[in-house]
Protein backbone atom coordinates (compact mmCIF):
# COMPACT_ATOMS: atom_id res chain seq x y z
CA UNK A 1 0.00 0.00 0.00
CA UNK A 2 1.44 3.17 -0.99
CA UNK A 3 2.55 5.77 1.46
CA UNK A 4 -0.10 8.75 1.94
CA UNK A 5 2.70 11.22 3.34
CA UNK A 6 5.19 10.04 0.45
CA UNK A 7 6.03 13.08 -1.54
CA UNK A 8 4.52 15.89 1.27
CA UNK A 9 6.91 18.38 2.47
CA UNK A 10 7.85 18.30 6.09
CA UNK A 11 7.90 21.79 6.51
CA UNK A 12 5.17 24.14 7.80
CA UNK A 13 3.75 26.61 5.71
CA UNK A 14 4.78 30.19 6.23
CA UNK A 15 1.95 32.26 8.31
CA UNK A 16 0.36 34.89 6.00
CA UNK A 17 1.12 38.61 7.56
CA UNK A 18 -2.52 38.95 8.42
CA UNK A 19 -2.11 36.06 10.59
CA UNK A 20 1.04 37.51 12.93
CA UNK A 21 0.24 39.30 15.85
CA UNK A 22 1.21 43.04 15.54
CA UNK A 23 3.62 42.90 18.29
CA UNK A 24 5.37 40.35 16.59
CA UNK A 25 5.62 42.28 13.18
CA UNK A 26 6.72 45.15 15.67
CA UNK A 27 9.31 42.75 16.93
CA UNK A 28 10.86 41.60 13.41
CA UNK A 29 11.06 44.76 12.54
CA UNK A 30 13.03 45.99 15.01
CA UNK A 31 15.58 43.52 14.76
CA UNK A 32 16.01 44.25 11.63
CA UNK A 33 16.75 47.94 11.78
CA UNK A 34 19.17 46.96 14.65
CA UNK A 35 20.99 44.29 12.37
CA UNK A 36 21.12 46.84 9.69
CA UNK A 37 22.24 49.53 11.85
CA UNK A 38 24.84 46.97 13.05
CA UNK A 39 26.51 46.69 9.58
CA UNK A 40 26.31 50.21 8.91
CA UNK A 41 28.68 50.54 12.01
CA UNK A 42 31.47 48.35 11.16
CA UNK A 43 31.40 49.32 7.57
CA UNK A 44 32.36 53.19 8.95
CA UNK A 45 34.63 51.57 11.52
CA UNK A 46 36.31 50.33 8.52
CA UNK A 47 36.57 53.48 6.83
CA UNK A 48 37.41 55.00 10.08
CA UNK A 49 40.47 52.86 10.03
CA UNK A 50 40.93 53.39 6.53
CA UNK A 51 41.62 57.21 7.51
CA UNK A 52 43.70 56.64 10.04
CA UNK A 53 40.68 58.54 12.95
CA UNK A 54 39.97 55.25 14.39
CA UNK A 55 42.17 55.90 17.18
CA UNK A 56 40.93 59.68 17.65
CA UNK A 57 37.43 58.89 18.17
CA UNK A 58 37.81 58.83 22.39
CA UNK A 59 39.71 62.12 22.12
CA UNK A 60 38.57 64.02 19.82
CA UNK A 61 35.03 63.42 17.87
CA UNK A 62 31.30 64.39 18.99
CA UNK A 63 30.53 63.02 21.62
CA UNK A 64 27.17 61.32 20.04
CA UNK A 65 29.70 59.49 17.20
CA UNK A 66 31.61 58.14 20.23
CA UNK A 67 28.29 56.95 21.78
CA UNK A 68 27.04 55.21 18.22
CA UNK A 69 30.58 53.36 17.46
CA UNK A 70 30.77 52.00 21.02
CA UNK A 71 27.26 51.00 20.51
CA UNK A 72 25.67 52.89 24.04
CA UNK A 73 23.05 54.46 21.97
CA UNK A 74 20.62 54.25 18.64
CA UNK A 75 22.29 57.01 16.19
CA UNK A 76 18.58 57.44 14.68
CA UNK A 77 16.30 57.66 17.61
CA UNK A 78 18.75 60.28 19.43
CA UNK A 79 19.19 62.45 15.98
CA UNK A 80 15.05 61.83 15.49
CA UNK A 81 14.69 63.21 19.20
CA UNK A 82 16.94 66.01 19.15
CA UNK A 83 15.67 67.26 16.21
CA UNK A 84 12.08 66.32 16.38
CA UNK A 85 10.03 69.15 14.15
CA UNK A 86 12.30 68.98 11.13
CA UNK A 87 10.66 70.13 8.11
CA UNK A 88 9.84 67.86 5.34
CA UNK A 89 11.01 68.94 2.02
CA UNK A 90 9.22 67.25 -1.07
CA UNK A 91 9.29 69.33 -3.83
CA UNK A 92 12.57 69.20 -6.01
CA UNK A 93 13.70 72.11 -8.22
CA UNK A 94 16.89 71.76 -10.55
CA UNK A 95 18.90 74.81 -11.72
CA UNK A 96 21.07 74.75 -14.82
CA UNK A 97 23.94 77.50 -14.59
CA UNK A 98 26.40 78.47 -17.59
CA UNK A 99 28.89 75.99 -17.14
CA UNK A 100 32.75 77.14 -17.30
CA UNK A 101 34.91 74.86 -19.51
CA UNK A 102 36.89 73.40 -16.55
CA UNK A 103 34.29 72.79 -14.44
CA UNK A 104 30.93 71.47 -14.60
CA UNK A 105 28.12 72.63 -11.67
CA UNK A 106 24.64 72.31 -10.88
CA UNK A 107 22.11 73.58 -8.83
CA UNK A 108 19.51 71.63 -7.07
CA UNK A 109 17.21 73.00 -4.62
CA UNK A 110 14.82 71.34 -2.51
CA UNK A 111 12.07 72.63 -0.30
CA UNK A 112 9.05 71.95 2.02
CA UNK A 113 5.28 72.87 0.49
CA UNK A 114 5.06 76.47 1.25
CA UNK A 115 9.13 77.30 0.76
CA UNK A 116 9.38 78.02 4.61
CA UNK A 117 12.30 75.81 4.79
CA UNK A 118 14.84 74.80 2.00
CA UNK A 119 18.40 72.93 1.22
CA UNK A 120 20.43 74.35 -2.27
CA UNK A 121 22.99 71.85 -3.37
CA UNK A 122 25.31 73.31 -4.92
CA UNK A 123 27.50 70.05 -6.98
CA UNK A 124 30.81 70.52 -8.47
CA UNK A 125 33.12 68.24 -10.73
CA UNK A 126 36.47 69.69 -12.18
CA UNK A 127 38.29 68.92 -15.20
CA UNK A 128 40.45 66.47 -13.39
CA UNK A 129 37.39 64.73 -11.90
CA UNK A 130 37.49 66.01 -8.45
CA UNK A 131 34.22 66.78 -6.97
CA UNK A 132 32.57 68.95 -3.72
CA UNK A 133 29.13 69.63 -3.06
CA UNK A 134 27.71 72.80 -0.28
CA UNK A 135 24.36 71.85 1.25
CA UNK A 136 22.76 75.29 2.56
CA UNK A 137 20.05 74.57 4.61
CA UNK A 138 17.81 77.98 4.77
CA UNK A 139 14.76 78.94 6.83
CA UNK A 140 11.98 81.94 6.18
CA UNK A 141 14.93 83.06 3.41
CA UNK A 142 16.57 84.77 6.62
CA UNK A 143 18.54 82.65 8.26
CA UNK A 144 21.27 80.18 5.78
CA UNK A 145 23.67 77.18 7.52
CA UNK A 146 26.03 76.38 4.91
CA UNK A 147 28.50 72.70 4.92
CA UNK A 148 31.01 72.52 2.35
CA UNK A 149 32.35 68.74 1.41
CA UNK A 150 35.80 69.26 -0.33
CA UNK A 151 37.05 67.53 -1.92
CA UNK A 152 35.28 64.26 -1.97
CA UNK A 153 36.76 61.47 -3.43
CA UNK A 154 35.22 58.93 -6.36
CA UNK A 155 34.98 56.08 -4.31
CA UNK A 156 33.38 57.82 -1.75
CA UNK A 157 30.63 59.05 -3.55
CA UNK A 158 29.97 56.13 -5.81
CA UNK A 159 29.78 54.16 -2.35
CA UNK A 160 27.36 56.80 -0.72
CA UNK A 161 25.13 57.25 -3.51
CA UNK A 162 24.68 53.58 -3.62
CA UNK A 163 23.69 53.34 -0.14
CA UNK A 164 21.21 55.85 -0.16
CA UNK A 165 19.24 54.51 -2.14
CA UNK A 166 18.66 51.63 -0.07
CA UNK A 167 15.13 51.22 2.00
CA UNK A 168 16.84 51.08 5.24
CA UNK A 169 19.81 52.06 6.46
CA UNK A 170 22.46 54.81 7.83
CA UNK A 171 25.47 56.49 5.77
CA UNK A 172 27.63 59.21 6.44
CA UNK A 173 28.49 61.69 3.84
CA UNK A 174 31.88 63.19 4.64
CA UNK A 175 35.15 63.87 3.71
CA UNK A 176 38.23 61.53 4.38
CA UNK A 177 38.81 64.35 7.54
CA UNK A 178 35.60 62.84 8.94
CA UNK A 179 34.66 64.97 11.77
CA UNK A 180 37.60 67.89 11.48
CA UNK A 181 35.13 69.10 8.37
CA UNK A 182 31.42 69.57 7.62
CA UNK A 183 29.89 66.20 7.33
CA UNK A 184 26.34 64.84 7.01
CA UNK A 185 24.35 61.68 8.46
CA UNK A 186 21.24 60.33 6.58
CA UNK A 187 19.10 58.06 7.85
CA UNK A 188 16.98 56.23 5.37
CA UNK A 189 14.01 53.97 6.24
CA UNK A 190 11.27 52.75 3.92
CA UNK A 191 8.83 55.75 4.20
CA UNK A 192 11.22 58.76 4.84
CA UNK A 193 14.71 59.98 5.23
CA UNK A 194 16.62 62.35 7.49
CA UNK A 195 19.59 64.60 6.62
CA UNK A 196 21.51 65.60 9.73
CA UNK A 197 24.35 68.15 9.27
CA UNK A 198 27.39 69.19 11.64
CA UNK A 199 29.80 71.22 11.23
CA UNK A 200 33.10 71.60 13.42
CA UNK A 201 32.29 75.09 14.63
CA UNK A 202 28.93 73.62 16.31
CA UNK A 203 25.79 74.66 14.01
CA UNK A 204 23.75 72.39 13.22
CA UNK A 205 21.08 71.56 10.43
CA UNK A 206 18.65 68.85 10.28
CA UNK A 207 15.29 68.28 7.76
CA UNK A 208 13.36 65.15 6.80
CA UNK A 209 13.08 64.03 2.96
CA UNK A 210 10.35 62.07 1.12
CA UNK A 211 11.57 59.01 -0.66
CA UNK A 212 10.87 60.69 -4.32
CA UNK A 213 12.63 63.73 -3.48
CA UNK A 214 15.45 61.49 -2.34
CA UNK A 215 15.39 59.38 -5.39
CA UNK A 216 15.64 62.71 -7.56
CA UNK A 217 18.32 64.40 -5.91
CA UNK A 218 20.45 61.14 -5.78
CA UNK A 219 19.18 60.98 -9.74
CA UNK A 220 20.52 64.43 -10.32
CA UNK A 221 24.09 63.67 -8.52
CA UNK A 222 24.53 60.28 -10.35
CA UNK A 223 24.33 62.17 -13.57
CA UNK A 224 26.51 65.18 -12.41
CA UNK A 225 29.14 63.26 -10.90
CA UNK A 226 29.40 60.21 -13.53
CA UNK A 227 27.99 60.91 -16.49
CA UNK A 228 30.16 58.28 -18.37
CA UNK A 229 27.96 56.11 -16.61
CA UNK A 230 24.67 56.68 -17.63
CA UNK A 231 24.51 53.53 -19.62
CA UNK A 232 25.42 51.99 -16.69
CA UNK A 233 22.59 53.04 -13.87
CA UNK A 234 19.99 50.84 -11.99
CA UNK A 235 16.63 50.36 -13.59
CA UNK A 236 15.22 53.33 -10.99
CA UNK A 237 17.96 55.90 -12.69
CA UNK A 238 17.15 54.59 -16.62
CA UNK A 239 13.68 55.50 -16.07
CA UNK A 240 14.13 58.89 -15.64
CA UNK A 241 16.99 59.25 -18.01
CA UNK A 242 14.87 61.77 -20.43
CA UNK A 243 14.71 64.29 -17.10
CA UNK A 244 18.18 63.40 -16.26
CA UNK A 245 19.48 64.47 -20.10
CA UNK A 246 17.29 67.62 -19.45
CA UNK A 247 19.25 68.55 -15.99
CA UNK A 248 22.83 68.07 -17.34
CA UNK A 249 22.19 69.09 -21.16
CA UNK A 250 24.79 71.94 -20.31
CA UNK A 251 27.22 70.00 -17.88
CA UNK A 252 27.72 67.18 -20.49
CA UNK A 253 30.06 67.47 -23.97
CA UNK A 254 27.80 66.96 -27.19
CA UNK A 255 29.87 63.77 -27.04
CA UNK A 256 28.74 62.52 -24.20
CA UNK A 257 24.87 64.21 -25.01
CA UNK A 258 24.62 62.56 -27.84
CA UNK A 259 25.65 59.09 -26.30
CA UNK A 260 23.14 59.79 -23.10
CA UNK A 261 20.40 60.17 -25.56
CA UNK A 262 21.11 56.64 -26.91
CA UNK A 263 17.81 54.46 -25.55
CA UNK A 264 19.01 51.40 -23.84
CA UNK A 265 17.38 49.03 -26.57
CA UNK A 266 19.81 50.58 -28.67
CA UNK A 267 22.85 50.62 -26.85
CA UNK A 268 22.29 46.87 -26.50
CA UNK A 269 20.05 45.10 -29.29
CA UNK A 270 17.29 42.63 -28.45
CA UNK A 271 18.19 38.94 -27.33
CA UNK A 272 16.68 36.17 -26.35
CA UNK A 273 18.46 35.78 -23.50
CA UNK A 274 16.97 37.02 -20.11
CA UNK A 275 18.70 40.41 -18.90
CA UNK A 276 21.30 40.45 -15.92
CA UNK A 277 19.24 41.32 -12.78
CA UNK A 278 21.01 44.17 -10.03
CA UNK A 279 21.61 42.94 -7.00
CA UNK A 280 20.02 44.51 -3.59
CA UNK A 281 22.04 47.23 -2.61
CA UNK A 282 22.33 45.42 0.86
CA UNK A 283 24.07 43.13 -0.84
CA UNK A 284 27.23 44.83 -1.65
CA UNK A 285 27.60 44.92 2.12
CA UNK A 286 28.28 41.20 3.11
CA UNK A 287 31.69 41.43 1.67
CA UNK A 288 32.86 44.30 3.81
CA UNK A 289 31.18 43.20 6.83
CA UNK A 290 29.93 40.13 8.63
CA UNK A 291 28.37 39.29 11.88
CA UNK A 292 24.60 40.79 13.22
CA UNK A 293 25.83 41.20 16.78
CA UNK A 294 25.44 44.37 18.05
CA UNK A 295 27.71 44.45 20.72
CA UNK A 296 30.01 47.46 20.70
CA UNK A 297 32.88 47.33 18.02
CA UNK A 298 36.40 46.63 19.64
CA UNK A 299 38.47 47.33 16.71
CA UNK A 300 38.33 50.72 17.29
CA UNK A 301 41.28 49.89 20.16
CA UNK A 302 39.89 52.41 22.25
Amino acid sequence: MPDPNKGQSSKRPSPSLDDIPVEELLRITREFTRRVTNQDRQRLALALHESGHHRLIKSSAPLILQQFFSGEIDLDTQLEQRFANAPLLSHAHFINEPCEPVCRQATAVLSCQDDSATIMIDALLTEDNSASVTFTFTLFSALALRFLLDPLLTEDRRDWLDLMRRENGITLLWTRQRWEQPYLIFVVREYYARVYAFSPYGFEAAVRMTPDAVTEMLDWLDALWFPDQLEHVPPAVENARPRLDAITRSALSPAQLEAAHHTPEAAHPASDEPEEQWGEPGDALSSDVSGDSSEPLDMLEW
